[in-house]
């Protein structure tokens, strides 16, 4: 190994993942001298060569996300199979991770042709990761190191332990508020050109914590209080906006570009009277007309704002596009005939997501965020973009943050943690409790999939699901409180 460090990219943790699970199923199905076989141990051992540093090469599960080397790699629509196949055939051998030590480099192509078996039977054993050891010592297998799986059950000590994250994306989201609020009152007061630059920075921090912990922030929009949407809601566009982006692998750059326009995208909502955005009764038509014009007096009004010329056309076009909807059926009547930008799309998600699960005076009814994904699902293809509402559902969980449901065991739950991946579908929940002033406090943290170890089937059963304010509760009283 020579001394001077490896530039070891992304592309090739991502590619010595692909071929290890490649030449795990074919070593699987064919014999050891095969063209496949032959030709998957080369492709093996050279990706391990690129890859390796400092004397060895670890890959490892933890929360649900690869890492090599400490790296974590990113999911998003391009590696999201590779990756499930991944960490199910880790889960079935009770492996958290293995490190090659540097030998491996030496490894003849039978040994890591036995190596690649074993580790395919040994989930078919009773104890696969015991097994295993003793089989990888029989071979005289020497350049491997198991890391077992750590049982770490989703409970009330693991959901603690996200303290300090939750209240570092608390504070990003009352500076990403204030800072909001601080440009659209100076435009308000006809102060000439606003600068953005203090914008700019909350965005660009708030990016480095989300590429950290996404999880997290796609959980953000329940800090919403229900009598104050005005600015929350534009918060709750731009983190979930973002949430979107990181997933499909944007640059950090496009980040923070998507990041500002999400969040200015209802700027023009400022011209618009109280009265009017918050009218219960039905619109008139001069003020229906009013609410379809805002996403283009927005664009009209970032004009105003201190910034490059080129930073404002980055995001204009993302702020007009928010309504038209994927086939361009929405408003503003235009005659646009363009396809929506990237950015617009992502945009037109998240605003409308969290317009259908938040509380308005005009609305008689509110859905539940479950509910709200199965509306827009629906409407893939017309109002959104198909490929990027299924990528946000992913994001979400089948039951995202802030669902609240009815258990069949007439337990009340509210959902704080949904599954990462496809194949686990059933949320951590926190059971909650009527106190006698008809208040809701929290009890014990609970895994919904769990199951009946005789039986198989689940603990507990989801009868019906709710959105928080039919019951008055506050999700962020529950889900970031300490």
């Amino acid at each position: 190994m020579t001394d001077a460090p490896k530039y070891r990219s992304y592309s090739q943790f991502e590619e010595f993942l692909h071929n290890f699970y490649s030449l795990s199923q074919t070593a699987r199905i064919h014999s050891d001298t095969h063209t496949l076989v032959i030709e998957g141990i080369e492709k093996f051992s050279e990706s391990i060569n690129s890859c390796m540093d400092n004397d060895s090469l670890t890959f490892k599960i933890s929360n649900d996300q690869l890492y090599v080397d400490d790296e974590k790699l990113a999911y998003n629509r391009t590696t999201k199979n590779l990756f499930d196949n991944i960490i199910r055939f880790f889960d079935t051998r009770s492996l958290e991770g293995v490190r090659l030590l540097e030998a491996v480099t030496q490894a003849s192509a039978r040994e890591i042709l036995a190596f690649m078996r074993l580790l395919d039977i040994s989930g078919q054993q009773p104890e696969p990761l015991a097994w295993l050891k003793d089989s990888l010592a029989a071979e005289n297998i020497a350049w491997v190191e198991l890391v077992k799986k750590t049982e770490r059950p989703q409970d009330e000590e693991s959901y603690k332990s996200k303290a300090e994250r939750r209240e570092r994306a608390r504070k990003d989201y009352t500076y990403t508020k204030a800072s909001i609020e601080e440009v659209a009152q100076k435009i308000k007061e006809g102060k000439g050109e606003v600068g953005v630059r203090k914008t700019v920075r909350v965005v660009q921090d708030l990016v480095t914590n989300l590429i950290e912990d996404d999880e997290v922030y796609s959980a953000i929009s329940t800090l919403r209080v229900f009598d104050d949407y005005t600015y929350t809601h534009s918060v709750n566009v731009g983190m979930l906006s973002m949430c979107i982006g990181r997933r499909i692998n944007l640059s950090r750059r496009n980040l923070v570009n998507l990041g500002m326009c999400a969040l200015f995208h209802d700027l023009g909502k400022i011209e618009i009277p109280y009265e009017v955005l918050h009218k219960k009764d039905k619109l008139n038509e001069s003020e229906l007309q009013m609410i379809e014009e805002h996403s283009l007096n927005s664009s009209r009004l970032m004009l105003k704002l201190k910034a490059s010329p080129d930073s404002k056309a980055r995001i204009l076009v993302p702020m007009f596009e928010h309504h038209l909807k994927y086939d361009l059926s929405g408003y503003p009547h235009a005659d646009w005939k363009r396809p929506l930008t990237l950015f617009g799309k992502i945009i037109s998600i998240a605003d409308q997501y969290d317009t259908l699960t938040s509380s308005r005076a005009y609305r008689k009814s509110v859905l539940s965020p479950d509910r709200a994904l199965g509306y827009m699902f629906d409407r893939a293809g017309r109002d959104y973009d198909p490929i990027l509402i299924k990528v946000f559902i992913n994001i979400m969980g089948v039951y995202p943050v802030g669902t609240l449901m009815r258990l069949d065991t007439d337990e009340l739950a509210l959902v704080v943690s949904s599954p990462s991946r496809e194949f686990s579908k059933r949320p951590l929940v926190c059971v909650l409790e009527k106190g006698s002033d008809d208040s809701y406090k929290k009890k014990e943290i609970i895994n919904l999939d769990e199951r009946d170890p005789e039986t198989g089937n689940y603990v507990r059963e989801i009868i019906e699901t709710y959105h928080p304010s039919d019951l008055g509760i506050q999700p962020v009283q529950h889900i970031f409180s300490a």
